[in-house]
C-alpha cells in the first residue's frame, strides 16, 4: 500500500473513532429508580416532586440527556433490600427511609432526631458529613433528604393510654422506633407495612407507629381508634444514588440533579405540612380520637423517645456520634 493509501486508511479510522465518540457522549443516561413504598402511597409524593422539578430542568437545559426511569416500589425489590440492590448496581437511585438501611450505616439513624429542615442541615454542614459517611462506607451518594417536615405518631386499635407507658401492648415498629417502644414498656413487633392491616385485624398488634399522614393509603383507619399526641421524631426519607453511577455522570447533569434535589427538599416540606393539616380532620371524621397526654406524661413520653434513640446511636457510633450530636442538635 502506498503512502497515499495509508493516509486514506488512517483518515477513515480517525473518522470512525470521531463518530463513535460523538455517539457515545450523546447517548442518553438512564437511571433506574425504586422507592420503598408502592407508587400510589403518600410517602412517594416527595420523590415525584423531585422528578417533576428535575424533568422540567432537563427539558429546558439538557433535553434528551437524562431519564430517571421509575421501576416501582417493593413489588419490584423488597423495601429492606433496596439499598443493597443500589450498592450492587441493580438499580441506580433509591428513595427510602433510613430505617431500612440503618443496619448498614448506624449513623443514618440520626436523621430522625434532627430538629432542622433539610435546607438548614445543608447550611450547618450536616448534609456534607452525612454524604461523606454514605460515600465512604456504602459507596452511595447521599443526594437529599426528602422527608418530610412532619412527625411520627403512635396509633392504637383497642384501648387508649393516659400515661407514657405501653406495658402489655404489642406495637408494630420498624427499626426507626423500636428502641422507643421498648423504653416505654411496649413489645415491638417488626413487620412490613403490607402486613399491618392483617396484624391489626387479627390482634397480633395493638397499634403501630406511622407518620401523621398516610395511614389511609393502607386502610388502617378502619381498624384504628386512637392517635396519641405528642408526635415524635421526624420523617427522614433519603434519596440515594449509586456512587459509581453518580461519578460517571457528566458534570452538567450532576449539577441539574443536585439543584432539583435541593429545590425538592423545600417543596416537599411545604407539601407535607399542608397535607398534614388536611389529613387530621379526615381521621377524626373516620372516628379516630386524639389522645392528648397530660403535660408531665407528654414530657416523659418525648424524653424517653429521644433518650432511647440518642443512647443507642452514641453506643453504636462511638467515633462519629459526638460530631452527629453537634450537627443534629440545637
Amino acid at each position: 500500500m502506498g503512502l497515499k493509501g495509508r493516509f486514506g486508511c488512517l483518515f477513515l479510522v480517525l473518522l470512525f473513532c470521531f463518530f463513535l465518540g460523538v455517539g457515545t457522549s450523546g447517548a442518553k443516561e438512564v437511571l433506574k429508580a425504586v422507592t420503598a413504598w408502592p407508587k400510589p402511597t403518600t410517602d412517594n409524593q416527595a420523590f415525584f416532586i423531585f422528578l417533576d422539578i428535575l424533568n422540567k430542568k432537563l427539558q429546558a437545559q439538557a433535553p434528551d440527556q437524562l431519564e430517571v426511569k421509575y421501576l416501582g416500589g417493593p413489588e419490584v425489590i423488597k423495601s429492606a433490600e433496596q439499598v443493597q440492590a443500589l450498592q450492587k448496581g441493580v438499580v441506580d437511585m433509591c428513595f427510602t427511609t433510613n430505617a431500612y438501611y440503618v443496619s448498614l450505616l448506624p449513623e443514618v439513624d440520626v436523621l430522625k432526631l434532627s430538629p432542622f429542615t433539610p435546607s438548614e442541615e445543608r447550611q450547618r454542614g450536616a448534609w456534607a458529613f452525612m454524604n461523606r459517611l454514605h460515600e465512604e462506607k456504602l459507596g452511595i451518594h447521599y443526594l437529599a433528604r426528602l422527608g418530610l417536615g412532619i412527625k411520627f405518631h403512635l396509633y392504637l386499635s383497642k384501648k387508649p393510654i393516659q400515661k407514657a407507658d405501653l406495658s402489655g401492648l404489642n406495637i408494630r415498629v420498624s427499626p426507626m422506633y423500636l428502641q422507643m417502644v421498648k423504653a416505654l414498656g411496649g413489645n415491638p413487633v417488626v413487620i412490613p407495612p403490607t402486613e399491618v392491616y392483617t396484624a391489626l385485624q387479627t390482634g397480633v398488634v395493638d397499634g403501630y407507629c406511622w407518620p401523621s399522614v398516610g395511614i389511609m393509603d393502607w386502610g388502617w383507619q378502619k381498624l384504628t381508634k386512637f392517635v396519641v399526641e405528642p408526635g415524635f421524631y421526624q420523617v427522614p426519607n433519603p434519596l440515594l444514588v449509586n456512587l459509581k453511577v453518580w461519578q460517571r455522570l457528566p458534570e452538567n447533569l450532576r449539577k441539574l440533579i443536585t439543584e432539583a434535589a435541593i429545590e425538592a427538599e423545600k417543596e416537599a416540606v411545604k407539601y407535607f405540612q399542608e397535607l398534614e393539616k388536611a389529613e387530621r380532620p379526615k381521621l377524626l371524621k373516620e372516628g379516630i380520637q386524639v389522645i392528648e397526654l397530660p403535660p408531665a406524661e407528654r414530657e416523659k413520653f418525648l424524653k424517653t423517645a429521644y433518650d432511647a434513640a440518642w443512647g443507642e446511636l452514641l453506643e453504636k457510633c462511638p467515633q462519629n456520634g459526638p460530631e452527629l450530636k453537634k450537627l443534629f442538635s440545637k
